[in-house]
């Protein structure tokens, strides 16, 4: 990844301070969480190394993903880095140091020639994108919205290096800070990690670094493992590697990588894919970027991204900066599709197949013969789908593809052969209750289509065992109902289906899962007041045996049905406050007693209903004027009021008396004689008459009138 400076002489000195001086915030000791492990790739047939048709075959190495190969590795932060070490293992350092100038033309996109289209990749359009490192963003933070701008879709975004001196694993400076740059401006992501390794386990290490450091991003481009020369004296250049060890390596972090459900990628230049690894045979399970420098390229083998210059010039990046098509390939058919029930489950089976390369998520789907028509059943990253219920009680047939997301554009591949299955179920599932009233209960649960019947359990709570309660010949029922029960009791139930074989013996299949159900309670006693405001009210009742609480329904003339309003736990609670009514307006409500099982509620029979009239408002506002000895008294019309009652008190009885009654809601005078050095007390309240009911309001503070 040859990558040059545009700001001329770059000072030694400066180098070595900004280099120490940059930090990184993530912890090689983060652990990942256990993924399904990808299927891996056998050792690579090295009997003919520069044979770029060497197949890789399914690897034997086995995964184990409970682990985290960079536990107790220590891990170089760049503050820890001199300036001699940076030059003597960073394999992008002695790249950054040429400081030939850039004289790019303005008048080509990014400053460079655009590349002719491959032959094979002649019609599949493409988006531009750039891969960085620390050294795009030291001298000058990269300003990732006018990257975006500037016609930017993707980074891939260097994570660390491991030395090609010392062989240690660093990180990079400033990875955080751009993975959350470009993410946070718009663009995809995908990470690279330039490597010295020489051992399998150590591309291990490498591959788990990088899975710790993207955890927690919107990671939806692969993870890469950088490939190529760094130093004649490097660990990796002379280590005297066989193309079959070398393409392990790429294997061993690829897999590694994808078994916790990131895309897995290989970077190399051409004369590394074709003659150093075996480019064609990694193609078929990963992801390949090919980097040549060039217009064109002669590459026989499949990429889907191809790095063309190192020399391009972006708004927002100081400097000069790798420059890449992607490929809007689709991603490889998925193979090996097969299905297996599931360890913890009889109601479940799972559907497993071999990862598709750059596949980044798996569409599954299933065939519905009721709509004749594919259903999706969801998406996953694994290359593993749990497939429950209902599409697990009988045969159906299933397949699945894989796409990769381009901005928002998801590109399918083609689907995997379609494989039929069916878990062969021997448990009873999905029994539930369905109803109840005082002395029985009714059952329900999924047909089983191994059962040639059912047999119905129910707890006997005094034996403390299970008996033995109904059973049912004929498969197709799936109903039970359960008599001679006690009222508002719960209960526990359980169904096993069975088979009859050839010779006529009955042989009992798996209980289904306990149901606690419940029969109601007895009808309730209908409701009373005990306290009314304007806009509420508290209603009691009398208590029901054994119930384990109660609703309050009310009348909805909307719904021209009653629903329930309130709902009060515990039996002795018989009492409930209803809030959120309207003044002087009538109510209905009833009372039914529930039981509770489980927290399902089996309500009992409904009360009687009884009718209740809210009081209108409290009469305020009241005021007084005369004329001569006319008195004029006023006051303010009230919410739901029918009609005013005023009264006046007695001074020598020392009573109050009703003086006047006011039909109509805004009939709000009445018109007295007083004479003049004299004085009266009134007080008014609002009234509502219903069929003969009538409610009164709270009294108006008292009003003294003196002339």
């Amino acid at each position: 990844m040859k990558k040059l400076f545009r700001t001329g002489i770059l000072s030694f000195l400066v180098c070595t301070v900004l280099v120490q001086s940059a930090v990184i915030g993530y912890s090689s000791k983060t652990k990942e969480i256990s993924r399904t492990p990808d299927d891996s790739i056998t050792s690579y047939n090295s009997g003919n190394e520069n044979s770029a048709e060497n197949e890789i075959t399914e690897d034997d190495i086995k995964n184990d993903d409970t682990k985290d190969y960079t536990d107790g590795l220590k891990i170089l932060q760049s503050s820890e880095v001199s300036n001699e070490f940076a030059m003597n293992n960073d394999p992008l350092y002695k790249k950054y140091m040429d400081v030939s100038p850039i004289a790019n033309s303005r008048a080509k996109k990014f400053g460079v020639t655009q590349p002719t289209t491959p032959p094979a990749l002649v019609g599949v359009n493409s988006v531009d994108g750039i891969d960085v490192s620390m050294y795009q963003a030291y001298s000058t933070p990269i300003d990732w919205n006018k990257v975006k701008a500037a016609g930017i879709s993707y980074a891939i975004i260097r994570c660390g290096y491991r030395g090609w001196g010392t062989g240690e694993i660093v990180a990079d400076s400033y990875f955080k800070q751009n993975i959350e740059g470009a993410l946070a401006a718009g663009l995809q992501v995908g990470v690279y990690f330039y490597t010295q390794a020489i051992t399998e386990t150590e591309a291990k290490q490498e591959a788990d670094f990088c899975k710790n450091a993207v955890k927690g991003y919107d990671i939806t481009l692969p993870i890469y493992i950088d490939i190529e020369n760094a130093n004649p004296k490097g660990r990796l250049d002379s280590s005297g590697l066989t193309k079959a060890e070398k393409t392990n390596i790429c294997k061993a972090f690829a897999n590694r990588v994808q078994s916790a459900n990131y895309t897995g990628g290989v970077y190399a230049n051409k004369t590394w894919l074709e003659n150093y690894i075996d480019g064609v045979a990694l193609a078929k399970k990963f992801a390949i970027w090919l980097a040549h420098y060039n217009t064109s390229t002669d590459y026989s083998g499949e990429f889907s991204m191809w790095q063309y210059s190192s020399r391009a010039t972006i708004n927002g990046i100081r400097g000069s900066v790798d420059v890449n098509k992607n490929y809007l390939t689709k991603p490889h058919q998925v193979t090996n599709l097969t299905a297996t029930p599931s360890t913890t489950s009889p109601s479940e089976f799972i559907l497993s197949w071999t990862r598709a390369a750059g596949a980044y998520k798996y569409q599954v789907k299933t065939y519905d013969e009721a709509t004749s028509t594919w259903v999706s059943l969801g998406t996953t990253k694994s290359n593993k789908f749990t497939v429950v219920e209902p599409y697990s009680t009988a045969e159906r047939q299933y397949k699945v593809r894989a796409f990769k997301l381009i901005g928002t554009e998801k590109i399918y591949g083609a689907y995997s052969s379609t494989i039929t299955f069916g878990v062969n179920l021997k448990k009873v599932t999905g029994l539930i209750q369905t109803a109840a009233d005082k002395k029985s209960i009714s059952l329900k649960w999924n047909k089983l289509l191994t059962a040639n019947g059912y047999y119905v359990y129910m707890y006997n709570s005094n034996k403390k065992e299970w008996s033995q309660i109904k059973v049912i010949s004929d498969s197709n029922i799936v109903t039970a109902k359960i008599t001679g029960l006690d009222y508002s009791t719960v209960y526990k139930f359980r169904v096993q289906g069975y088979t009859v074989n050839e010779n006529g013996a009955v042989e009992p299949l798996i209980n289904s899962s306990t149901l606690t159900a419940a029969t109601t309670p007895k009808k309730a006693g209908k409701p009373k007041y005990s306290k009314i405001t304007p806009e509420a009210l508290k209603l009691t009742w009398k208590k029901v045996d054994k119930g384990s609480g109660y609703q309050v329904l009310r009348y909805d003339t909307a719904k021209e049905q009653y629903v329930v309003c309130k709902s009060v736990l515990g039996k002795g609670h018989n009492y409930a406050t209803i809030k959120g009514l309207k003044k002087g307006t009538k109510y209905k409500f009833k009372v039914q007693a529930f039981k509770l099982a489980g927290e399902i509620k089996w309500a009992g029979e409904r009360s009687s209903a009884y009718s209740i009239l809210t009081v209108p408002a409290k009469v305020t506002s009241i005021k007084y004027s005369f004329s001569g000895n006319k008195c004029n008294l006023k006051w303010k019309a009230c919410d739901g009021a029918g009609g005013y009652e005023i009264q006046k008190y007695n001074k020598s009885t020392k009573k109050w008396y009703i003086v006047k009654n006011n039909k109509g809601k805004k009939n709000v005078k009445y018109k007295f004689t007083l004479a003049k050095k004299t004085s009266a007390k009134f007080r008014i309240r609002a009234y509502k008459n219903i069929k003969g009911i009538r409610r009164y309001g709270y009294y108006s503070k008292v009003r003294t009138l003196k002339h």
